[in-house]
């Protein structure tokens, strides 16, 4: 199979990367490295000739480039997110999308607002201030916790999509460099204070509601909950599924949006953070939860023998070199569960779709204490256990010098990032 997106106005290598979001309104105001292209997304919908009426799937919605895409050509989308800020966010996105937002009733709100005079700790636990002090300034962290605390105040159809634009605003106060994806305290760049950058997302939000044509007798349904919930759904309800699983140890997706998690209250500590959004995530990290590391191996229950013949030998290894390493991470321990979960959730997918309707996957490989995981390849053999037919591989990309350096040990050869196809017979 061809893409026609290959031929077209952007290069392939930028496919699954979030590179050309900023091109496009809704995209633009909120996204991460890890996502993929509009583009893309328009492509797949382009190939599979979908109907008016027809639904897509995305079971890792993310922050919404599936679904915002889906309606902006036009249809249906169901997605799932695990991650309850990116879930809001999304669906901020997809109610911007549909035309369904109040922007005056925001900007008015916000722009009439004074810093907040009380104790910061009345708002916040210990933990929760502690970090956001290291990130924003103080002045600017009182308007803002006005802005949390006026959003009880925000008609209930228009809640998401203010704490959507307060959440861009708390990225641009921020002082703190985000580090490829995650905030790092000690990494200082320029923030702008917080009427400066109201103004400044006032401008592109306006712009961009204004650039949007919006399409009747669509809409979207964003799960917020582990895509196992995908299993209420009735069978046969999608004709295309776009998607991008969690990388095996790329991106720890509770850390990258601490801030955010303490800012507007979904966890107030560490440990909250692994309890409440962790437990539910792709088991990706070693960052997981300590239960799931202990029991990694009743997970290889739910693979078959030549799945798990192939991957005992990277276990064992993996265990081995981990007793020579001083930082002794358990990445051992992510192998079955992770592969598991990948399969459980693509599982739901392959029921959820119709009869010879497409999935699409992005997905990267990895680099474990010097082992190559083919991540992408043992993923395609999964998505061919559970029935898709037609199945491709095609490398996009190479995933970046940083994956190379001396200290990656072993990274002898570029990890590659995968475009996946496969057909529902």
């Amino acid at each position: 199979m061809q893409l026609s997106l290959f031929t077209d106005s952007i290069h392939p290598a930028l496919a699954p990367t979030n590179l050309t979001s900023s091109r496009h309104p809704i995209h633009r105001w909120v996204n991460f490295i890890a996502g993929y292209s509009p583009e893309f997304v328009s492509a797949c919908i382009r190939e599979a000739g979908l109907s008016s009426g027809d639904t897509i799937l995305d079971p890792f919605g993310g922050l919404g480039t599936t679904p915002v895409q889906s309606l902006l050509d036009g249809f249906s989308c169901i997605a799932c997110e695990a991650n309850p800020y990116f879930a809001d966010l999304a669906t901020a996105k997809c109610q911007a999308a549909l035309g369904s937002v109040n922007p005056d009733e925001v900007f008015s709100a916000l722009h009439q607002l004074a810093p907040y005079k009380g104790e910061l700790a009345d708002i916040y636990s210990f933990d929760a201030l502690t970090f956001l002090n290291k990130l924003i300034p103080e002045t600017e962290l009182r308007f803002l916790v006005n802005a949390r605390l006026k959003e009880s105040e925000i008609t209930s159809d228009n809640k998401l999509f203010y704490r959507l634009v307060v959440s861009i605003i708390l990225e641009l106060t921020s002082k703190s460099q985000t580090d490829g994806i995650y905030k790092a305290p000690t990494t200082k760049k320029k923030s702008n204070s917080f009427s400066d950058a109201l103004l400044r997302v006032e401008s592109q939000i306006i712009t961009d509601l204004n650039l949007i044509i919006t399409k009747q007798d669509i809409n979207y349904e964003i799960i917020k909950s582990s895509a196992h919930n995908l299993c209420q759904k009735p069978s046969s309800v999608a004709s295309l599924c776009i998607t991008s699983p969690p990388y095996l140890n790329n991106f720890d997706y509770a850390e990258m949006s601490r801030m955010e998690l303490y800012f507007w209250g979904y966890a107030s500590s560490w440990r909250e953070i692994t309890n409440q959004v962790r437990s539910v995530l792709i088991p990706n990290t070693t960052t997981i939860p300590i239960e799931i590391k202990r029991n990694h191996e009743l997970y290889a229950k739910r693979l078959s023998n030549e799945f798990i013949e192939y991957v005992r030998p990277i276990i064992d290894e993996l265990k081995n070199r981990r007793s020579q390493r001083a930082g002794k991470k358990d990445y051992y321990s992510l192998i079955f569960p992770y592969f598991a979960e990948i399969k459980k959730v693509f599982t739901e997918c392959f029921r959820l779709l119709k009869s010879n309707a497409d999935i699409h996957v992005i997905i990267g490989d990895a680099y474990l204490y010097g082992i190559h995981i083919t991540t992408g390849k043992l993923t395609l053999y999964l998505l061919q256990e559970i029935g898709f037919e037609k199945s491709e591989i095609k490398l996009l990309r190479n995933r970046g010098s940083r994956w190379i350096q001396s200290k990656r040990e072993g990274a002898g050869t570029p990890i590659g990032e995968y475009w996946i196809y496969g057909r529902r017979p």
